[in-house]
């Protein structure tokens, strides 16, 4: 058993531990590269947090205003038509009976990365609710760039529905975690059910990096899901090439068998590499190989806003 391994088993994680690994070997492309400027985590002073107005109107939706933008939102909230009108909130025809008002999280932390040119953004998340903290009818998500240390807002989208790309509400974006070295850090989590028994799961990625801040290179990068059911942990390398900075995750279906993936992009000084595991009877193994994911030739990754891979496409050569 290798020392990281010992460490992992006698680890205060809770609940039982199962390891795979499929490391083998250094990093054979992409090798790590360092950020001029170290990044962090920004905290947002309360003055420049995000509010919102949550209005419950007639035809089951919410009026969705926010204070930054001033722009106006409109939700289907028909998902929990049967306990608003149990609540009395709606009558059948679907008009506001009860004048009722959502409420969203407040907006605390923005968390940097690296934008499709290279350059640094920053990303901050909100869960807009209904009722409680059980109605959850939509999502936002706000970039920010950093102008003389001061947060500035570049863009503020509100979407509908649940999301699997939120991080973990238990698991600290650059905390430390007790694995097999002192620095060993957490780089980013989310929160989604990935070992398909419909319970989500606490998905994290780690790595080693020397200091505490998020820009520094990283290497050895793997990833650790706690199971929601059990509380027990799963270990995964993502592959051969686990070098790079700012590393983000990723959830959803890349293939067709109803188990969301877990997809890794890795910005490095040579480009951006991608890592997709999945889950597989008893662990994480690699849904693609790692090397024929990186091969343009063979498949191409789709990028959300953030420069982060969301799709996997087979690249099929033209017919002669």
């Amino acid at each position: 058993m290798k020392a990281w391994q010992r460490a992992l088993c006698t680890a205060v994680l809770g609940g039982a531990v199962t390891l795979t690994s499929t490391w083998a070997g250094a990093p054979v492309q992409a090798q790590a590269s360092s950020l001029q400027t170290a990044v962090t985590v920004v905290r947002i002073a309360p003055e420049e947090t995000i509010l919102f107005s949550i209005q419950f109107i007639d035809g089951f939706r919410a009026k969705v205003v926010d204070n930054k933008t001033r722009a106006t939102t409109y939700i289907d909230i028909k998902a929990n038509k049967d306990e608003y009108l149990r609540l009395g909130i709606y009558d059948k025809q679907g008009r506001v009976t009860q004048p009722t008002n959502g409420f969203s999280d407040k907006l605390a932390e923005l968390v940097p990365y690296v934008t499709e040119n290279g350059s640094i953004q920053y990303v901050g998340r909100q869960r807009l609710w209904g009722l409680h903290g059980n109605d959850r009818i939509a999502h936002a998500t706000s970039i920010w760039t950093l102008e003389n240390q001061k947060p500035q807002l570049v863009s503020l989208t509100v979407s509908q529905g649940e999301s699997d790309n939120f991080p973990s509400p238990e698991v600290f974006i650059n905390s430390g975690i007790s694995l097999d070295k002192d620095i060993t850090f957490v780089l980013d989590t989310k929160y989604a059910d990935v070992t398909g028994d419909g319970i989500k799961d606490h998905v994290m990625l780690v790595g080693h990096k020397e200091g505490d801040e998020l820009g520094l290179p990283v290497d050895d990068l793997r990833i650790v899901v706690r199971d929601g059911r059990r509380n027990q942990h799963f270990f995964a390398s993502v592959g051969k090439m686990d070098a790079g900075y700012l590393p983000k995750l990723s959830i959803g279906y890349i293939n067709s068998d109803k188990v969301k993936d877990i997809l890794v992009t890795i910005p490095t000084k040579n480009g951006r590499v991608y890592s997709a595991l999945t889950w597989r009877y008893t662990k994480f193994v690699p849904l693609i190989d790692q090397a024929a994911l990186n091969n343009p030739g063979q498949y191409k990754v789709t990028l959300d806003g953030q420069g982060v891979g969301t799709t996997v496409q087979s690249v099929r050569p033209a017919k002669k």
